[in-house]
């Protein structure tokens, strides 16, 4: 297998960022010392950024090694292209699964979590999941707290991601009037940071009246609902049904400033969203939905076929864009694919055409997340599927990426590991 591979993307840098990043060239060549201040603004991969608190009286070493800038630099060990590494970077130690569990909403303590997504804002980590129970609409239960399903959508937060704290509810059933379109399920959530705000995506529904729900009509697995808040504790206002959106749909901010829907409907599509009328309640799907890929593995001469995919994510890393999926396969035919994997395909924008990753299952879990880690560089959250402690649970790995730009994981991780 290549070596992994950390690339500055080489994208559509300004003036600015092209100025800024020969400055601090020259610095290295000339073996002189960097003291940066102790709280970093540096971007790492498109966009994210790279390390926060960096150490002062870091010099870097220049190598002779080429590179998309021509220098490459190094430091503890580690190389990367540019500004890369413009830090010191604390040995990280993790082992999945994380030492998580809540008790929002619960008569007991529970482990288990589906859908998480883990969102860094400074040097904090934010945790969104589907809290148990994950049930859909169950007649008999509907005298349950809660119509027998969640409870509603709870915040965590860590420094370390091994000590967690309950922040607050984003969005609580039992707090909600009786039709409310979005009092139930809250299932799929995810926080995305995008232009400044925070937004809130989550499939969720009423199962006390039909004529509650948005279409008028149970649904078999919810409504995409969508809020807005200034701060990623919320509040959340302005929750807004996604009309012609599905369960789990996901968000993608693009380098041009447009914002993309990501939509299972069996295959995944993508379609550009204007979220600028959400304070007014409007919510639009602009255009006609593009097919990203078939839930068919024929394009990439597998016969093993899914029961459907869901759970996008769209991550640019590197310059090319990543969509990573979900996918069960139930096929006894194929036991080698039996199981809740991820699969990842690629592209060179965000419409397409998008290519499946030839291996067709990248690792078995799933529903993941990418998030910046404690390095920096791109991890994922997801829910662990071995068979083993991590299954059901909380899991984290890094995301790498080969020299010939495929995604490479070793996920999941089962024992301790340093990074």
């Amino acid at each position: 297998m290549p070596k992994p591979t950390h690339e500055i993307m080489s994208g559509p840098w300004t003036a600015l960022c092209r100025a800024g990043l020969l400055f601090l060239m020259q610095l290295a060549a000339l073996q002189l010392p960097i003291r940066a201040a102790q709280s970093s603004s540096l971007v790492g991969y498109d966009g994210h950024p790279f390390v926060t608190n960096p150490a002062p009286g870091l010099k870097f070493q220049r190598k002779k090694t080429p590179s998309l800038t021509g220098i490459d630099y190094a430091f503890a060990g580690q190389t990367a292209h540019g500004v890369a590494l413009l830090s010191h970077v604390p040995p990280f130690s993790w082992s999945n699964p994380l030492p998580f569990q809540y008790t929002e909403g619960q008569t007991a303590p529970r482990t288990e979590v589906r859908d998480p997504c883990i969102i860094r804002e400074g040097d904090t980590f934010y945790l969104v999941f589907t809290l148990w129970p994950f049930r859909n609409r169950e007649e008999d239960r509907l005298a349950q707290p809660n119509q027998g399903g969640s409870p509603g959508i709870a915040l965590y937060s860590s420094r370390d991601l091994t000590t967690w704290n309950f922040e607050n509810w984003l969005v609580k059933s039992s707090e909600l009037p009786e039709d409310c379109p979005y009092k139930n399920r809250f299932w799929a959530p995810e926080i995305h940071k995008l232009g400044g705000k925070f937004y809130l995506i989550f499939t969720a529904d009423n199962w006390l009246k039909k004529e509650f729900n948005p279409a008028g009509t149970w649904g078999t697995a919810g409504y995409a609902f969508v809020g807005v808040a200034d701060k990623v504790t919320g509040p959340y206002e302005h929750i807004t049904y996604i009309a012609g959106a599905a369960c789990d749909t996901s968000l993608f901010e693009d380098m041009n400033g447009k914002t993309y829907a990501v939509i299972p409907r069996y295959n995944i599509d993508v379609q550009e969203i204007d979220l600028t009328g959400l304070p007014r309640g409007e919510v639009k799907l602009l255009g006609k939905p593009t097919r990203m890929i078939a839930c068919e593995n024929d394009d990439i001469g597998i016969q093993a076929k899914p029961d459907y995919l869901e759970g996008p994510w769209v991550e640019k890393v590197n310059g090319r864009y990543c969509l990573f999926y979900a996918e069960i396969y139930r096929d006894p035919k194929y036991p080698e694919w039996l199981g809740y994997w991820t699969g990842v395909a690629y592209a060179d924008h965000v419409l397409g055409p998008w290519k499946k990753d030839p291996r067709g299952k990248l690792f078995l879990g799933g529903h993941l997340a990418v998030f910046s880690g404690p390095d920096g560089r791109p991890w994922f959250s997801y829910r662990g599927e071995s068979n083993d402690a991590a299954h059901g649970r909380l899991c984290i790995d890094p995301l790498d990426v080969d020299q010939n730009g495929t995604i490479q994981t070793a996920a999941p991780s089962l024992k301790p590991l340093n990074r």
